[in-house]
């Protein structure tokens, strides 16, 4: 069965807490940022619903792009959705800010942190959240990207103009053309800015807006300067990925690995997509300075700050048969609003892949069981009595995952090449550069296996 764990991911160098066994509880998972510029809260940059372009991007579009082509060699699965209601919530999380010690606005936070080698003052200050819509999700995120992953295509979609209105393409690139993506900054490793696509064991990407965010003294948030200083994605987005997670040990792999010399590649074999605030990642350390947005109280695992989602995680073998399982995937949010929701895990030991159907890509791992419907939890009414989880895929599959203000939804889905369904057409595989408002509606409903 599923079982409560800290998950062996420290995303952002966090840990992440995961709770199932018959009862999958709430979550969090939050974000800030700003605008397309730099500024905070609120929406990308109006664009233009008649012509589908970005105003602020020169008042051009995504470029004319195929259909990947994906690879696919076992059989053709059923597909899944997982699908998170009635998020956001008012409320508050400490954010930093540039300030001396005895400051009155450091009420969340104030402290000299000694690092051995010198100290620094962290203030943190209460960001009062008055709106339900998403929060804290509508502000800037930034993509994480963790091997060993192999993709094909990447698209983030954003409404033009307003909630109601079409949607458009924001940000674009694809394996046949890494050298010129459109609105994408990437960030590897040794500073690697262009992403060829394949991510070997425990190697990092960080995918943002090719637009710098002003960070440095009079920076608000306050973030002292770093590589990953672009805007995430503000308000409502749709990422979709078309990749596949080959094994780590995989010999096409093997040679791109990141893991250490002495570490094992199957114990250490954790794809992960994740989507976390840019205002997190932008705090000079890549996400690990302590003085940071995670957590408004001390409880380090809880994530009841900005947050973060792990959209796709894959628990290490490492951890122990308990928790870790690399044929697992599990899917959970972090914020102020509720804590944790989902993130339900199931380790060797109880969940070897070979109990469920070939075909099933959502699974029960309370049950031992393919689930037969999409899984939904409710921020509200946060208990169920599946453990919804995902099948790790070596071939090609449609990732996608829709943020939405507007219906309050976050919907995460699997989607076989060889099986999408009518909601899903009018975006995969062609990934057209705009989608009426109609489109995103019927893909928030989709519920798979039908």
């Amino acid at each position: 069965m599923g079982s409560m764990r800290f998950s062996s991911r420290r995303l952002l160098g966090l840990g992440f807490l995961v709770l199932s066994g018959g009862i999958t509880v709430g979550a969090c998972g939050s974000s800030h940022g700003g605008g397309g510029s730099g500024q905070a809260g609120g929406g990308p940059p109006p664009g233009d619903p008649d012509t589908g372009n970005w105003l602020d991007l020169g008042n051009t579009h995504a470029p004319p792009h195929e259909p990947a082509v994906p690879t696919n060699t076992g059989v053709v699965t059923r597909g899944g959705t997982l699908t998170f209601t009635n998020i956001g919530a008012e409320g508050y999380w400490g954010r930093r800010i540039e300030a001396e010690p005895g400051d009155p606005r450091c009420d969340v936070q104030s402290e000299t942190i000694d690092y051995g080698w010198g100290s620094e003052f962290c203030c943190r200050t209460k960001h009062e959240v008055t709106s339900n819509l998403l929060t804290p999700f509508n502000e800037q995120l930034t993509m994480v990207l963790d091997g060993p992953l192999r993709v094909k295509q990447f698209a983030v979609y954003q409404p033009l103009a307003d909630r109601e209105g079409p949607w458009a393409i924001r940000s674009f690139w694809d394996r046949r053309t890494p050298d010129t993506p459109y609105n994408f900054h990437f960030s590897g490793p040794k500073n690697a800015s262009v992403f060829g696509g394949d991510l070997g064991n425990s190697c990092t990407f960080f995918a943002m807006q090719q637009n710098k965010f002003p960070c440095g003294p009079g920076s608000d948030p306050y973030c002292p300067g770093s590589d990953l200083d672009y805007d995430g994605w503000p308000g409502s987005k749709l990422v979709v990925l078309l990749a596949s997670m080959p094994y780590a040990d995989d010999p096409s792999m093997k040679p791109l690995s990141c893991i250490a010399a002495d570490q094992d590649e199957r114990e250490q074999d954790s794809p992960w997509i994740g989507i976390s605030p840019s205002e997190l990642n932008r705090d000079g350390w890549s996400g690990y300075h302590p003085c940071h947005c995670f957590n408004n109280t001390n409880n380090g695992q809880l994530g009841d700050g900005c947050g973060q989602i792990n959209v796709f995680e894959v628990i290490a073998e490492a951890s122990g048969p308990q928790w870790g399982n690399r044929d697992v995937i599990s899917t959970g949010i972090r914020s102020y609003q509720v804590g944790s929701l989902g993130g339900v895990t199931c380790g060797i030991q109880s969940c070897g892949i070979e109990q469920f159907p070939a075909d099933a890509d959502l699974l029960d791992v309370n049950s031992l069981t393919a689930m037969n419907a999409g899984a939904v939890i409710d921020a509200d009414h946060p208990a169920t009595k599946e453990g919804p989880a995902w099948r790790r895929a070596l071939d090609d599959r449609y990732y996608l995952f829709l943020l939405d203000e507007l219906s309050r939804t976050v919907q995460v889905a699997v989607i076989h090449p060889g099986k999408i369904p009518d909601a899903a057409q009018a975006i995969v595989p062609a990934l057209p550069n705009t989608v009426a408002r109609s489109v995103i509606d019927g893909f928030a409903s989709l519920r798979l296996p039908q």
